[in-house]
């Protein structure tokens, strides 16, 4: 039997058996989505975080207080649940915009955080607070004021009693109201809006437009009521002096921290290179693990295809019978049924990652109209291996039926009831 005429019978043979055909189809349709579609979303979050951090540039460093000899940064988990790391002050912040210490560095930015209420008029709303230094606009250049500005070096020393809002807190807090000049709550400390952020959007689910910057010795005093810091932010003069600054950076926070053993740091720094590579490391670890989970879909979409075939070689074992007696090879019998099998895991597969690549623009495109900045990405080469791999499949879980249906004695399948 040529190919064309296998192709031919298979088509036939399908569109007799519409239902079964379809639950046929089904499996690998699932699969090949779950592939395509997880990968494509994964690849898209991966691109999105890796350009959230990429935005501070490439001459940006990172520092977070951690408990010594703990591997971890921040608070820690079992065995000292709830232990906050205070090791970073306003006395580092201060050393590391020392230019005789330190006289590649262009600007720092301490910053401690709270979770408060903002109450203006009968409206409140719950935001989150970061008490940072007027120098944090370089730090982050995104930071971008829609209207007025940000808070000056003066009232950044003096503690000031002046806030930076988000677009959110604006629309939510004022309406269409002019913010500039109007005093709102925190607690029991009113503060005079300065500014107005531009719209950022969401960073994964944390929503970057109800965030509210105000002057880092206010909220230590007066809101948080500590005097330690949740992290450091800098810059250097030049991408090329980040290993230096490091270096440099380690080794007098060491002194000045009375640290002589290396395994009992209390703060860690990262370069933007460094954050970018554990985002990918994680990112890319997470997509491949969905992905593999998301596979096995296919597997089980194969095992249907066989046992829908072994059903088909039942119900036709008559049909087989007759090809044989009319002079039918063993080979002939074989490819009808196995280019059936391949015909219904290819079109499923196909099938399955045109809806994947539907769905996964459809959800970009949701996520962009709330704000989240996900850049469109469809993952053509996980189609492709999706598709072909279940084309492969259809050969595997197909032969075994084809097999059988070409060993069928032809007087026994023409008796056949």
């Amino acid at each position: 039997m040529r190919l064309q005429e296998a192709y031919n019978s298979s088509v036939r043979n399908m569109q007799r058996s519409k239902l079964r055909t379809a639950l046929s189809l089904l499996g690998m349709v699932v699969g090949v989505f779950a592939v395509t579609l997880i990968v494509s979303l994964g690849l898209g979050l991966q691109s999105y975080v890796v350009g959230q951090v990429s935005a501070f540039g490439s001459d940006y460093l990172h520092l977070e207080p951690k408990l010594p000899g703990v591997a971890g940064r921040g608070s820690v988990g079992p065995g000292g649940v709830g232990i906050p790391a205070t090791s970073l002050t306003n006395d580092d912040v201060a050393l590391l915009r020392d230019p005789n210490v330190f006289p590649y560095i262009t600007a720092v930015a301490g910053q401690r955080t709270a979770f408060e209420y903002l109450t203006y008029g009968n409206k409140n709303m719950r935001v989150f607070i970061a008490g940072t230094n007027d120098t944090y606009p370089i730090i982050d250049p995104q930071t971008k004021l829609a209207l007025g500005r940000f808070f000056s070096f003066d009232e950044d020393r003096s503690r000031a009693s002046v806030i930076v809002i988000g677009d959110a807190v604006a629309k939510k807090l004022f309406d269409s109201e002019n913010p500039i000049g109007k005093k709102i709550r925190v607690k029991n400390v009113s503060l005079t809006v300065v500014g107005v952020l531009t719209k950022r959007g969401s960073a994964g689910f944390f929503d970057l437009d109800q965030l509210v910057f105000v002057p880092l010795g206010l909220v230590e005093d007066r809101i948080s009521h500590v005097n330690y810091l949740n992290e450091i932010n800098l810059k250097v003069r030049d991408a090329s002096l980040l290993l230096q600054a490091q270096d440099d950076i380690t080794r007098v926070l060491r002194r000045t921290h009375g640290i002589t053993d290396p395994t009992k740091d209390d703060f860690t720094i990262a370069s933007a290179t460094d954050v970018l590579a554990q985002v990918n490391t994680v990112t890319s670890a997470i997509t491949a693990l969905l992905g593999f989970l998301a596979a096995i879909s296919l597997l089980v979409g194969g095992i249907g295809i066989m046992n829908i075939m072994l059903v088909s070689v039942t119900e036709r074992i008559r049909e087989v019978g007759l090809r044989k007696a009319l002079g039918a090879r063993r080979g002939d019998i074989m490819a009808q049924f196995l280019v059936e099998s391949i015909l219904l895991t290819s079109v499923g597969g196909a099938t399955g990652g045109a809806f994947a690549v539907l769905i996964t623009l459809a959800l970009v495109a949701v996520a962009r109209h709330f704000g989240l900045a996900v850049p469109y990405v469809v993952s053509l080469p996980a189609f492709i291996v999706a598709a072909v791999v279940s084309a492969i499949i259809g050969v595997v879980f197909g032969v075994y039926p084809a097999r059988k249906a070409a060993a069928l004695d032809p007087i026994t399948a023409l008796r056949f009831e």
